[in-house]
């Protein structure tokens, strides 16, 4: 995900790439509802190489319009700072939905 989320915003910045915030908030929602029952280390260990691929797809396919583009951080760290920003998202929503899921779960079975 963190690949796609630079290529898109490179790819359509002049065309105003309005829909990056919610694509990938919907995205780390979805993600973190599917992943109620998976162990926390299996998602950090999947999203750890999700990082090191969208790293590595980023320097193969990504042009920056201008040198300037990733300044201060670069590129790379760029991608990963994206990749461990939406980790932390799948993570709370993840406990969030645990929770209500659970409360509920709770309710129904008195």
């Amino acid at each position: 995900m963190p690949f796609l989320f630079h290529y898109y915003e490179i790819s359509q910045h002049p065309e105003r790439a309005d829909f990056l915030f919610v694509g990938t908030f919907l995205f780390a929602g979805l993600v973190g509802f599917l992943s109620m029952k998976v162990k926390v280390g299996l998602i950090i260990l999947v999203n750890l190489i999700t990082i090191i691929v969208s790293v590595w797809l980023g320097t193969a396919f990504i042009t920056p319009p201008n040198g300037s583009w990733f300044n201060p951080i670069g590129m790379n760290s760029a991608i990963a700072f994206t990749g461990v920003a939406i980790l932390v998202v799948v993570l709370v929503l993840r406990s969030v939905f645990k929770d209500v899921f659970s409360r509920e779960y709770r309710r129904q079975a008195r």
